[in-house]
């Protein structure tokens, strides 16, 4: 296996280089599924990377083009693996900010100070970056939604139940009898489940129903595999107005974190279900 996946190193090393690198290589496996050409894939990547000279090499090397520039019948399956060992590589994290208006220039010269590799990822573009990662299993969670989020979420939602995956959102005070019932959840879950039906599938929704915050956490998973996990919610002011910190994180740890969710979520789903 380890020879067959060594001429990938080199693509995955450059679309590393992405700003948001995740994304590319979805992106990149979605051109290659449905049909597009060797010279699209190879435009894609290479106004998308900082070494864009080197993104026919490494296509080719990755058996993802042929000598002739064209896709090649495994491209698909190519990009896939490259995901995978993107995605599989050890542990790693990426600090994750929200950053007010009264606090750019703050992280300016912080940036300045330090050079730009210190620049760190924004809150919503990587929430919407973990999202759109996910092919079988995504889980949002927080214990504050906003309808502005749910809509950037539907299509990476639908993506996933389209494939005979499964989506698990996470959050408070959804039904009628619950304390300080949240009408911004309440349409928040509207809108994802909305955008499920599109699919001819449902959302699973757990929801804490007590007195009290319940759950407090705020999670993004996509595949047991990328997450984001941090203070923000997923709100304007989580994810815009509000000084935030959270983390991107890759690898097998990933794995714990969704497991964690799954026994919330299970519990959960013992102690009462949400009527919303």
């Amino acid at each position: 296996m380890a020879s067959v996946l060594e001429p990938l190193k080199p693509f995955v090393a450059l679309i590393r280089q992405a700003p948001e690198p995740m994304t590319l290589a979805a992106r990149l496996l979605d051109l290659a599924e449905s049909g597009s050409t060797g010279a699209e894939l190879t435009t894609v990547l290479s106004t998308s990377v900082t070494d864009g000279n080197l993104a026919r090499s490494a296509l080719i090397h990755a058996d993802i083009l042929d000598i002739a520039g064209n896709r090649t019948p495994r491209a698909a399956v190519r990009l896939a693996q490259a995901q995978v060992l993107a995605e599989a590589a050890e542990d790693s994290w990426e600090l994750v900010l929200t950053v007010p208006g009264f606090l750019r220039r703050t992280l300016a010269d912080l940036v300045a100070g330090n050079g730009d590799r210190s620049r760190p990822r924004e809150t919503q573009a990587t929430l919407v970056e973990v999202a759109a990662t996910a092919r079988h299993d995504l889980v949002i969670a927080a214990p504050y939604l906003h309808a502005d989020f749910a809509v950037t979420l539907a299509n990476p939602l639908q993506r996933v139940l389209w494939a005979g995956g499964t989506v698990t959102v996470i959050t408070r005070a959804l039904s009628l009898t619950a304390p300080e019932r949240s009408s911004a959840n309440v349409e928040a879950i509207a809108l994802l489940r909305q955008a499920a039906e599109h699919t001819g599938r449902v959302i699973t929704v757990r929801s804490w129903e007590e007195s009290g915050l319940g759950v407090h956490f705020k999670v993004v998973v996509a595949d047991r595999k990328v997450a984001y996990l941090g203070s923000a919610n997923l709100t304007p002011g989580g994810t815009v107005a509000h000084a935030e910190a959270g983390v991107l994180l890759r690898g097998p740890l990933v794995a714990d974190l969704s497991r964690w969710l799954t026994a919330v979520a299970d519990e959960l789903a013992r102690r009462r279900l949400p009527s919303a």
